[in-house]
């Protein structure tokens, strides 16, 4: 029968002893680095570097796999693209994921309006933003020691 014959190839060694690339891995700047990033031991990831490099026939942790190619296998595998387009619309708002989302209505651009319409006055109020542009401290202070009584 086919295949009974087959012969395994023997994993590929290291062409240079294991302490003198444990100790090179040791010493690099990179690799250093990469833990760093990683958030593990300097050693533990050399340790991690070598057993990949011993054991090549081993499947990584992490597979990444092509947008096409999962297509292939599923149609409704959504592609990167989809997913930041998805996420970009809960960040609008456009997609509501909890009632707390919910638009209120304002926006950015009448909020002057809202604002006196709120207070029912067209009167700049002491501390709001119009106050400070430009015109006079004394257009919008108001004396609280003074009553309206006093100010004949």
């Amino acid at each position: 029968m086919a295949g009974e014959n087959q012969v395994v190839p023997e994993p590929k060694k290291l062409k240079r002893p294991v302490e003198e690339v444990r100790a090179e891995l040791l010493a690099d700047k990179d690799v250093k680095e990469q833990a760093q990033l990683l958030k593990v031991d300097v050693e533990t990831y050399v340790e991690k570097i070598l057993d990949y490099a011993l054991n090549p026939e081993k499947p990584p942790q992490l597979v990444i796999t092509p947008d096409e190619e999962l297509k292939a296998r599923d149609p409704n595998i959504p592609t990167v693209e989809e997913l930041q387009t998805h996420l970009q619309k809960i960040v609008d708002g456009e997609i509501m994921i909890s009632r707390a989302q919910q638009r209120d209505g304002f926006n950015a651009e009448d909020a002057d309006a809202r604002y006196k319409a709120a207070l029912a006055s067209d009167a700049v109020q002491k501390g709001a933003p119009e106050a400070r542009k430009g015109l006079s401290p004394t257009a919008v202070q108001v004396d609280p020691k003074k009553t309206p009584s006093d100010k004949k």
